[in-house]
């Protein structure tokens, strides 16, 4: 069984792409840019904003700062509320704890905005740690985890798991050498979970459930 868990939040505890969307329409429209082709959710959701701007929009850095600016002016007050868990994950989550195992949250979202999010929606009690980017979101997703890891010491003993949505998710869980658990119900697709296949794949929440509480690590 595993005994210490990962888990990113935006498309995997969390459906979070109307606040996100609608913050980074804002902030285009704020700076002049068009919005047409720029919000899908499959490519928004998932890296780091920062890493949005500049490679999947390429702007330049100082332009990619500013439009992050703008983002966290509406996401920071009003778009991270426009979101909520996914079904059964609160319930899960308060398994995972009764259950003696110990869940985290490693985001790419700055660290405040995460804590925010888990209070509001009554996770936190249930976490040992949430993990996220220092303001400015540059941080990569495996850096992040490391900073959980590093207080796992047993953490390659086949015991720690990284649960995602996106291929950032399993890229992080190879650096770190640890076993990823693939979501099907946020944000990634079946292209991406083919180019970057996780050891275990859950359609649902109900098949989540079933990974973590009754898997025995062989």
């Amino acid at each position: 069984m595993f005994r210490h868990v990962l888990f990113d939040l935006d498309g995997t505890l969390t459906e979070s792409h109307e606040g996100i969307l609608r913050s980074v329409a804002y902030a285009l429209e704020k700076e002049g840019e068009p919005t047409d082709g720029r919000l899908d959710r499959k490519i928004v959701i998932g890296p780091p904003l920062m890493y949005t701007f500049t490679h999947t929009y390429r702007f330049p850095k100082e332009k990619a700062r500013r439009v992050y600016g703008y983002f966290q002016e509406r996401y920071g007050t009003i778009g991270l509320f426009e979101n909520h868990p996914y079904d059964g994950i609160p319930a899960l989550l308060k398994s995972l704890h009764d259950a003696g195992i110990r869940s985290y949250v490693a985001t790419s979202k700055p660290r405040v905005h995460a804590v925010a999010i888990c209070d509001a929606f009554g996770l936190t009690p249930y976490l040992s740690k949430i993990a996220g980017a220092e303001f400015g979101g540059e941080e990569d997703k495996t850096a992040i985890m490391e900073g959980i890891l590093k207080g796992i010491p047993d953490r390659r003993n086949g015991e720690t798991v990284m649960v995602g949505d996106r291929r950032f998710d399993v890229i992080g869980a190879r650096r770190c050498d640890i076993p990823v658990i693939g979501v099907g119900f946020g944000y990634g697709n079946e292209k991406e979970r083919e180019e970057f296949t996780p050891d275990y794949y859950a359609p649902t929440v109900a098949a989540l459930r079933d990974i973590l509480l009754n898997k025995e690590i062989i």
